[in-house]
């Protein structure tokens, strides 16, 4: 099982797994991977550090994907001082991964992924508790219902390009797809080892998220 190969490699870290998980599923099909390697790219104790200072943990995110070389106005400077700033303190390397926009609507942009994911690290300081502790679907969702990306997005989907004015919130379709491909494997797999009867208990939560929908699932229906 790939989670359990990564906990292993992360030395049963299950909160630099969950980051990476969380990652990987804001990045969508298109920038899945791209989006792990930027979280992988950056020890976990680095983001417990910065985490309470959201301009700081969308600087480190956008650094690392190569987007503040060149600043298109005012809060890009902001940012990219930020990532300088933390890129010497934490000896961060000079790594430069470039997520993908190519056949992306603007509200998957990765930008707006981007800032979502530390807006999400950023409200929720104990996040891995959190998420663990649920006991049924409403309280995994209100984990995930306040988390919206930051007030220059309101009015942007990529830098330096004005639009107008709306609030980048998780959709209820976004919200089920991460909690589906990363809130659940993860708990199953933590309270397999930590709890005997926890199956029962991550039965009836996926029982009540709505089911992904995907050509898999798709041919699946069809077949009855």
């Amino acid at each position: 099982m790939e989670l359990e190969q990564s906990l292993t490699l992360h030395k049963n870290n299950f909160e630099a797994v969950l980051f990476h998980s969380f990652a990987y599923s804001f990045g969508l099909k298109v920038n899945a991977f791209i989006f792990r390697q930027i979280a992988e790219s950056i020890d976990y104790s680095i983001i417990n550090k910065i985490r309470q200072n959201p301009f700081q943990l969308e600087a480190l995110l956008f650094g690392i994907s190569g987007w503040l070389d060149h600043p298109k106005d005012e809060q890009m400077k902001i940012w990219k001082r930020e990532f300088e700033f933390i890129r010497v303190k934490f000896k961060i390397p000079d790594l430069k991964l470039h997520p993908k926009f190519l056949r992306l609507r603007p509200p998957n942009f990765p930008t707006i992924r981007l800032a979502q994911l530390a807006d999400l690290y950023f409200r929720h300081q104990n996040l891995f508790s959190k998420i663990i502790g649920a006991r049924n679907a409403a309280q995994i969702y209100e984990v995930f219902t306040p988390i919206k990306a930051s007030e220059y997005w309101d009015t942007h989907f990529n830098f330096g390009t004005v639009s107008k004015v709306q609030p980048k919130t998780l959709s209820k379709d976004f919200m089920d797809l991460i909690i589906l491909n990363t809130v659940l494997p993860l708990k199953y797999t933590y309270h397999k080892y930590h709890s005997e009867d926890a199956a029962e208990e991550i039965i009836e939560l996926y029982k009540n998220i709505i089911a992904e929908k995907n050509s898999v699932i798709q041919n699946w229906k069809t077949l009855g």
